[in-house]
């Protein structure tokens, strides 16, 4: 599994920013097949600046995918939702020419580390829209279940399904 670093983004500045937007732009297999579309201006604000009805701001978080100091991918994560003890990985890319290393499989570790830390780390869902076929064999290979549930939202290119997993210890 690749090493990386999950660093935290309390605040956007101008160079993360830049940081982001390339990364973003380095996914465009991701976006157009989520989002029938590649990555703007909008996405990245989005990242930084999410907000999720009835969680609070600081169980928000957005995260940088570093490898050798430089980032490599983007994750998000929302401690408590959609129920206490339940967190869920709202979004999680890696650069194109940086796959196959094994860092979204130790991002997803990682995350899964600070859902455990919390209040929260008893399961970890993640919604993956259906567009998206070449994710859900990777997600089912970290443990991840389909729920049954799917949701439309325009933002989508299609249906968004979710997968849950039990966190242990």
């Amino acid at each position: 599994m690749g090493s990386i670093e999950l660093v935290q983004f309390r605040e956007a500045t101008p160079e993360r920013e830049a940081e982001v937007a390339r990364v973003m732009a380095e996914c465009p297999d991701y976006y157009r097949a989520v989002q029938g579309r590649l990555a703007g201006p909008g996405e990245v604000k989005d990242f930084f600046h999410a907000e999720v009805p009835g969680i609070p701001p600081e169980d928000v978080r957005s995260y940088g995918i570093y490898s050798q100091g430089r980032m490599v991918g983007l994750a998000s994560l929302v401690l408590g939702w959609k129920r206490p003890g339940q967190s869920m990985i709202g979004f999680l890319a890696v650069s194109e020419r940086e796959r196959g290393h094994g860092f979204a499989r130790a991002a997803c570790c990682a995350l899964e580390a600070t859902a455990r830390s919390s209040p929260h780390g008893t399961s970890m869902r993640i919604g993956i829209v259906e567009t998206n076929a070449n994710a859900f064999g990777f997600w089912r290979h970290l443990g991840f279940v389909e729920t049954g549930e799917r949701k439309t939202l325009e933002e989508f290119a299609g249906d968004v399904i979710l997968l849950e997993k039990p966190l242990h210890g």
